[in-house]
C-alpha cells in the first residue's frame, strides 16, 4: 500500500502503521507529501497529528507552490489549519503576503483566514457588529462629500479594508483617493485597490488623452499612487 491509498482509504490504523514502515516525506508525481494527501483527502486531525509527530516536513511545496498549510486551507481543514500553525508551520512567504495561506483563505473563508492573522500585514476579515454598522452609513451613504469625510476619518485599517472591498467603483474615483489618502490605510488594501481600479489599465493611457475627462485623470492619479506606495513598499521589505 502506498500513500495516495492509504489517504483514500481514510483508515488511522492504516496511516499509523505506514508512518513507521514509509518515508513521510516522500512525494508523488505532482510533489504531494502525505501530509499534503492526507489533507486533501481530508483525513481526521489526528492522523495530520501523527505525521507532525513523526517529522513531516511542514514547508515542503507541491508543483503548484501548496505547503500543507495551503492545502489545509483549499480543503477547508480548520482543525488541520490550527495544528499546522501550532506545529509552527510558517504564516509568511518569501514571495509576499498574496503568496501567503492567509491571502489563499480569504477568498474562501474569512473565518479561516482569521485563523491565519498572525501572517505579516493581514487584515481581520470579520467585522464586528458595531464596524458593520459603520461600514453601512459608508457605503451607503448618498452624498459622495460626505462619504470621502466619513472614510478619511478611521484609523482602523479592518474597517478601511471593508469599505474598499465593499465599495461600488462605478460611483467615481474620489471616495477611493479619499482611502487612499488615509494614513490606517495598510498595503493589503492598497493592492485591493490596484487590482479593483484596473491600475495597468490606466497606466497604460497617456495623460493628454485622460485630461478630456476630469475623472479620468483621478482615476490616473489613484493609479499612479498606488504603483509609487507600493513599489516603495517592496524596496523597503
Amino acid at each position: 500500500m502506498n500513500w495516495t491509498e492509504i489517504s483514500k482509504a481514510k483508515d488511522f490504523e492504516a496511516v499509523r502503521m505506514a508512518a513507521t514502515e514509509l518515508d513521510v516525506n516522500e512525494r508523488d508525481e505532482r510533489g504531494r507529501t502525505p501530509l499534503m494527501l492526507l489533507l486533501t483527502n481530508h483525513m481526521p486531525v489526528q492522523a495530520i497529528d501523527l505525521l507532525i509527530e513523526r517529522g513531516a516536513d511542514l514547508e515542503a511545496e507541491d508543483k503548484l507552490g501548496d505547503t500543507a498549510l495551503k492545502k489545509a486551507v483549499k480543503f477547508q481543514q480548520k482543525e488541520a489549519i490550527v495544528k499546522l500553525i501550532e506545529a509552527g508551520a510558517k504564516l509568511d512567504s518569501p514571495h509576499g503576503i498574496l503568496a501567503t495561506a492567509w491571502n489563499l483563505a480569504r477568498g474562501r473563508s474569512k473565518e479561516i483566514a482569521d485563523l491565519l492573522l498572525g501572517t505579516t500585514g493581514a487584515v481581520r476579515l470579520t467585522l464586528t457588529a458595531e464596524e458593520q454598522d459603520t461600514l453601512d452609513d459608508i457605503v451607503y451613504e448618498q452624498s459622495i462629500q460626505a462619504m470621502c469625510r466619513k472614510i478619511s476619518r478611521p484609523d482602523s485599517p479592518v474597517l478601511l479594508h471593508a469599505v474598499v472591498n465593499s465599495y461600488n467603483w462605478d460611483n467615481g474615483p474620489e471616495p477611493m483617493l479619499a482611502a487612499f489618502w488615509n494614513p490606517a490605510c495598510p498595503e493589503i488594501t492598497l493592492l485591493d485597490m490596484y487590482d479593483l481600479l484596473d491600475g495597468d489599465y490606466w497606466l497604460e493611457h497617456d495623460l493628454v488623452e485622460l485630461e478630456e475627462s476630469g475623472e479620468n485623470t483621478r482615476w490616473r492619479e489613484l493609479a499612479d499612487g498606488l504603483q509609487e506606495r507600493l513599489n516603495r513598499s517592496r524596496k523597503e521589505s
